[in-house]
């Protein structure tokens, strides 16, 4: 569902609560090498869960595996980055009915699900016309099914260079020249199976 405002852009509900951070060259983000080696004076982990589920703008290139050049988005896109732990909860039986032993469940076994990655921008047309080269463009990244790489300074901090797309959406925007897109990804590693 998404509000018009009467202007010539739709912004969906979640953009109305939370402020969007810009991010330009000028102010790069850490790696995620340096985030690691901070020490915790300097409250490196309330910086990195800052990042997580805030929505940011900055610029992002995208391209397949065995291209050699990078698209870059025409206008920088929102983004946003989810994190997320399984963990396995195992229920212990009292040996009595003491209100002294330990309550709760044993966490025996835990490990970091995928990031969820979601991207919002829009499409803006010159002198008026359709923006198709990019939507085309665009629809192609979305419905192949490969994994596309990514070049983002936000995604640099969590190690983010891959991405498979789950979703796409080309919503309802108003004014000929003007398209909105949503996409829902989840980060991607590569991983050996034989060992």
């Amino acid at each position: 569902m998404f509000f018009n405002f009467a202007q010539p852009f739709v912004f969906p509900p979640y953009w109305l609560n939370k402020p969007v951070r810009t991010i330009d060259k000028d102010t790069p983000l850490p790696s995620a090498a340096s985030v690691r080696t901070i020490d915790k004076v300097h409250d490196t982990d309330l910086y990195t869960s800052e990042l997580l589920g805030n929505l940011y703008q900055c610029p992002l290139a995208i391209k397949w595996e065995d291209e050699a050049n990078w698209w870059q988005l025409p206008f920088d896109p929102i983004i946003s980055v989810s994190g997320s732990n399984s963990i396995v909860r195992t229920d212990v039986l009292r040996m009595d009915n003491s209100r002294e032993e330990r309550r709760g469940t044993v966490k025996e076994v835990w490990s970091q699900q995928d990031y969820q990655v979601q991207i919002a921008g829009m499409f803006i047309g010159s002198n008026g016309d359709f923006p198709e080269n990019d939507m085309r463009k665009l629809r192609a990244y979305c419905e192949e099914r490969k994994v596309i790489e990514v070049m983002c300074s936000l995604l640099d901090v969590f190690g983010i260079n891959r991405l498979a797309i789950e979703s796409f959406d080309f919503a309802h925007t108003p004014g000929y020249e003007n398209q909105q897109f949503a996409i829902k990804a989840y980060s991607d590693e590569d991983f050996s199976l034989l060992i």
